[in-house]
């Protein structure tokens, strides 16, 4: 089994208990709105990170990011990475146009700040929600993907309690 940390929206804040969260992964993927490159630098301490940029990541560091990417994990479980999804049910032109092209098992978004884990039409939408300061009454939350032969699992994660609680759970068979 692989495990993958996702995480998106820290808008410049490295939260401390993602070092927890994410303890033997082996892969983070960050879905944009990252804020500064510091929060890489923390990140890359744990485990390679694969990110995207959001649509508040600026500056030379930022224009390095891609806006989508395709990473492979459990040996052959492709996961699209943007930012911005819509929703999974209607999902933006880019990403409708991805989601042919690529054909994706999982997509991780950020954006919303609100976590979610949807199965539809066959994939496992993953929103791990915002990590950085909090807004409004959304959760500030993480998630973790646990890759196996049968299935993919994705769990979401509290990031307002040490105890990091799970707050939700979907499950997708290969």
């Amino acid at each position: 089994m692989e495990r993958i940390g996702v995480v998106s929206d820290t808008h410049g804040l490295f939260d401390e208990k993602l070092a927890r969260l994410f303890e033997g992964v082996s892969l983070i993927l960050h879905g944009g709105d990252i804020g500064e490159p510091g929060v890489l630098t923390r990140l890359t301490e744990i485990a390679p990170v694969r990110a995207v940029a959001g649509n508040n990541d600026t500056g030379p560091w930022a224009r390095e990011l891609p806006a989508a990417r395709v990473e492979r994990v459990g040996g052959s479980v492709p996961v699209l990475v943007v930012h911005d999804l819509g929703k999974p049910a209607a999902p933006t032109v880019k990403v409708q146009f991805l989601l042919s092209a690529e054909d994706p098992r999982v997509v991780v978004s950020g954006h919303s700040h609100k976590g979610e884990l949807v199965v539809h039409d066959g994939r496992l939408f993953v929103n791990p929600g915002g990590a950085g300061k909090k807004r409004f009454k959304l959760l500030r939350s993480a998630a973790v993907l646990e890759v196996s032969k049968g299935e993919v699992v994705a769990r979401l994660f509290s990031l307002e309690d040490d105890a990091l609680p799970q707050v939700a759970e979907a499950r997708l068979a290969r």
